[in-house]
This record gives structure tokens, sequence and C-alpha cells, in this order.
């Protein structure tokens, strides 16, 4: 073969190849993709109108416990998901019940209540993934300081939260930030899912505070 010949091989190869991974990863990325897509044109970002009214409030008292239903709205992201409680600490539960939506993490007070919160997601899924929220938190790296949020309980009561910071990190090592985050004063809620969109190398944490 002559080396134009062997040139024009290797570059149908490579072609080959960057066709056949764009095709695999939209395939495996499908829901991030549709997220991405419907953020940039505004689409499943439902108007001011047509979310029910966010109404600041103070943190919540063991006089006036918070049930067991509410719902996480972000606005920014089209973002609604219901909030499971009283799930099990073990990976594996919470693994199952993250197909509900997002999961509470039991061992930490309640969206609204004093002290952190923290609430699960997942950032992707595979295209036969059960349940309809296994990219619900794909475009978690989106929000910035400033951004609001609101977690909506059954019973009418709204809790408002402002994004304070973003960290990534890895779950297998110590990190002094996330230190600071879990020993935050007041009532604060941090978003927690995987990072990068795709992997579980490491983890995103939103922090938010109570308005």
């Amino acid at each position: 073969l002559t080396r134009l010949s062997r040139l024009n091989m290797k570059l149908k190869f490579l072609k080959v190849f960057l066709v056949s991974f764009a095709l695999i990863f939209a395939a495996l990325n499908g829901r991030f993709l549709y997220a991405n897509v419907n953020y940039w044109l505004g689409g499943g970002i439902a108007p001011a109108s047509d979310q029910p009214p966010a109404i600041q409030t103070l943190p919540a008292t063991d006089k006036a416990p918070l049930p067991d239903e509410a719902t996480l709205v972000i606005e920014k992201l089209g973002v609604s998901a219901p909030v499971v409680f009283g799930v099990a600490s073990d990976n594996d539960t919470i693994i199952k019940n993250l197909e509900n939506g997002v999961v509470h993490y039991s061992n930490t007070s309640k969206p609204g209540m004093e002290g952190v919160s923290i609430i699960l997601g997942h950032s992707s899924a595979y295209p036969w993934y059960k349940g309809k929220y296994g990219s619900v938190f794909a475009l978690l790296g989106k929000l910035q300081p400033g951004d609001k949020f609101s977690v909506r309980y059954d019973n009418g009561r709204v809790f408002n939260f402002v994004v304070k910071q973003s960290v990534v990190f890895s779950p297998f090592a110590d990190d002094s930030r996330l230190t600071q985050i879990e020993k935050a004063p007041g009532s604060s809620l941090v978003l927690i899912s995987c990072w990068p969109v795709g992997t579980n190398y490491k983890r995103i944490a939103v922090q938010a505070e109570l308005i």
C-alpha cells in the first residue's frame, strides 16, 4: 500500500471509531443529553405561574414535626422530584429507593429543621434504568451561588434555600471542606450526586442555606 492509502485507511478507521464512540456515549447518557438540551432550550422548566407560591418560613421545631412527603423543586434546572424519607442508610437500600425520587439521608435533619440535611440523587443512568429519576441531578453542576430552590411539604410548608457553594470531592479521601459543611450552623441543605456525569469516580455537593 502506498503511504497515501495507509493514511486514508487510518483516517477512515478514526472516523468509524469516533462515530461509534459518539453513538455509544449518546445511548448510555441519553438522559443527561436530553436534560442539557431541555436546559438550553428552556424546555422542562415550568413557568413561575405553574409553581406553587414559595413561602419563607422559620426553621421547624420539635413542636411542629414535618411530614414524610415532600417535593424538591429546582426551577432553574427544571427539577421537581419527590423526596423519599425513612430510608435505611445502607447503600443498596438507598440505590433502590432512588428509583422513586431523591433520597433524604435519614441520619441527617429534615430539610427546614435546624442542622444539616442531605439529599441524594442520581446524575445519570443507563437507558434501561427503572424509574424516571435516573438523571434528576444531571445538571446539578449548573447551580451557582445565589441560585434558589425549595422543599415543599405536602402540608403546605415551604422552605426556600439559597446556594452558597459547590464542592467536588472524592468519596475515598478526607476533605476539610466537607467537615466545614457538616458543621455549618443554622439550617442548611446539601444536594449530593456522582460526578462527573456518567461515572461514580467523584461526588458533587451543593450546599444551600435556609432563607
